[in-house]
């Protein structure tokens, strides 16, 4: 007779088939994260351009209440405080000019335009003396004060 020979047993090993859908898996996992990786960096480079677009706007309409400024100081030191009146509402278009008090304050305003949709508004008094104090320099909707 022949020796008997032990018994295999069967061994446990993974299949073809989990090891396949193990990749697959962590394949669409990692092109998922690569896609949302993706449109976040775009989210944040658009956002970046407008923040961009809305600073350059801004600060070229506070430039321009700048220079307005520098020039309503030359037409002060260059005009007698009768004239005041006159020639700052004639120092540029939209110049608003009211008379405060008696004695000779006056109150300017003017608007700037930042983009379509916002404006810089930018309110003065200028007193008997000369002198210029900024009563408010701000932003807002177009059409509101």
């Amino acid at each position: 007779m022949a020796p008997r020979q032990p018994a295999l047993r069967p061994r446990a090993t993974i299949g073809v088939g989990v090891t396949t859908l193990v990749t697959i898996f962590l394949f669409l996992l990692l092109t998922t994260f690569s896609v949302l990786s993706l449109v976040a960096a775009n989210y944040d480079r658009d956002l970046s351009n407008r923040v961009l677009a809305a600073s350059t706007d801004y600060y070229a309409a506070d430039n321009q209440a700048c220079q307005w400024l520098a020039d309503l100081q030359d037409v002060l030191n260059n005009q007698s405080p009768e004239n005041w009146p006159n020639s700052l509402a004639a120092s540029a278009p939209g110049v608003r000019v009211e008379a405060t008090d008696p004695a000779g304050s006056l109150l300017v305003s003017r608007s700037f335009p930042i983009n379509g949709t916002l404006q810089l508004s930018v309110r003065l008094q200028i007193s008997a003396d000369g002198q210029i104090t900024i009563l408010s320099w701000r932003s807002g909707s177009l059409g509101g004060e």
